[in-house]
């Protein structure tokens, strides 16, 4: 398993959901940033039934990161400041640094003990659930089903969803298992093609 990138902080809805990523103040640094660029592959910790702690493999959301936003309330301080940023640390130890990059995360699917799925989960991930970036073969299991066929049955959810971010995550998405899945390239490519289309033609329409 790969490297916690950050927590659960806030939710736009069922499958929306707000990580802050970790800050150096949690860890050394933060996390590469190819772990929580636009289109990278996450898991969510979900709350545990207290007969699963033990569980190897606990249940989790399977999501996507679609967006990102820097909070810096700095921006719009324009008064005097009789220290540094450097002195404050030294100073004022206790204040707190408000500045945080956040991401958004749009969930696919979900993982328990029946393996992945894929579809609007039943259960909602809480504030402060873990948040780690999925494996290549965790991708790869996520998007096969019970016949070891190839599927993006949430990519007709995430059209639905009306956001102009979602053809260009699709497209990113593909393109991603296309590395993952050099056998099925040509079904992934016809698909490309058409949500290439559909981004082209339905803001027009």
């Amino acid at each position: 398993m790969t490297d916690r990138i950050g927590i659960i902080v806030n939710s736009n809805s069922h499958i929306d959901y707000v990580c802050q990523l970790a800050s150096p103040f949690e860890r050394e640094q933060r996390p590469a940033p190819d772990a929580y660029a636009f289109g990278a592959f996450v898991a969510i910790d979900l709350p545990q039934q207290p007969a699963a702690d033990l569980a190897e493999d606990p249940p989790c959301l399977i999501g996507v990161i679609y967006n990102t936003l820097l909070v810096n309330p700095n921006f719009t301080n324009l008064g005097p400041r009789l220290t540094s940023q450097t002195e404050q640390a030294v100073f004022s130890p206790d204040l707190i640094d408000e500045t945080a990059m956040l991401v958004g995360i749009l969930a696919l699917g979900w993982q328990d003990d029946a393996g992945p799925q894929q579809g609007t989960p039943r259960l909602a991930a809480e504030v402060n659930a873990s948040v780690r970036r999925l494996t290549d073969e965790e991708v790869r299991q996520f998007h096969r089903d019970p016949r070891d066929n190839l599927t993006l049955r949430y990519a007709a959810a995430l059209l639905a969803l009306n956001n102009p971010l979602v053809p260009a995550l699709l497209l990113e998405i593909i393109d991603r298992l296309g590395s993952l899945f050099p056998h099925e390239k040509a079904i992934l490519q016809v698909m490309r093609d058409n949500v290439a289309w559909k981004s082209i033609v339905q803001p027009a329409g």
